[in-house]
């Protein structure tokens, strides 16, 4: 073998280094892209972990198709994106599979037209009552989101199994810039999920697979929302 080496010319050396260091890289990149796949999120999968993403959204894993999507998202033109989303909601069947994409792509993306998003919410909450925070987030869907109704949002209150401060806090924003007069059984409704709230914090629930707000709740948070219902005051 080395006598074969020093026979062969320097462009034929540096030719067989160069394509072996080039195996070893890609040995490496599939190697770590294996052992990584924890430390990779849904917009910088690579390799085996984007094979292994790719093959439960192509078998209809639906949280597998949401995140495929997002990795597609930042792929332009971005419709193999739309596509797996649209795939995703049409197959949601718990409230946790409804994600905020949906609010997001309301009247923009083709499929995601509003009264699509709503039907598919409310054939889902029959079975996962948790899911009555993303109608209630939808309803609050600013233009060109058609759901935008503040009747809409208000019904959803008294139905809420989670504090929902978050998406509180941005209603009480749109009933002070719609000038919205809010009833005494919304009033009484906002008032026991404060009261959830409270209790919430100082009993965090368990971890389970049902829909909550993203950011952790803070007592300030509660404090906020009880002033914001005293403004309502008539």
């Amino acid at each position: 073998m080395i006598g074969r080496w020093k026979k062969w010319g320097a462009g034929t050396r540096i030719a067989l280094v160069l394509s072996l260091l080039v195996g070893a890289w890609t040995a490496w990149w599939w190697i770590d892209s294996a052992v990584t796949c924890d430390q990779q999120d849904e917009y910088s999968y690579h390799g085996f972990c984007l094979m292994e993403l790719q093959r439960r959204a192509e078998s209809g894993d639906n949280p597998a198709q949401w995140a495929y999507g997002n990795y597609l998202a930042g792929i332009p033109p971005f419709d193999q994106a739309y596509e797996w989303h649209l795939k995703a909601m049409h197959g949601a069947r718990i409230g946790l599979e409804l994600r905020r994409s949906m609010d997001a792509y309301c009247d923009k993306v083709p499929g995601f037209d509003a009264r699509t998003v709503e039907s598919v919410m409310q054939r889902v909450v029959r079975t996962s009552p948790d899911a009555h925070l993303r109608l209630f987030q939808l309803y609050l869907s600013p233009p060109p989101c058609s759901a935008f109704s503040l009747d809409q949002a208000s019904a959803q209150i008294p139905l809420l199994t989670q504090c929902a401060h978050l998406t509180l806090a941005e209603y009480f924003r749109a009933v002070e810039r719609e000038r919205y007069t809010l009833s005494a059984a919304t009033r009484a409704a906002i008032r026991s999920n404060l009261d959830r709230c409270e209790n919430e914090l100082a009993h965090p629930p368990p971890e389970a697979p049902t829909v909550r707000e993203f950011m952790p709740l803070q007592p300030k948070d509660i404090e906020a929302l009880r002033r914001s219902l005293d403004k309502t005051a008539p």
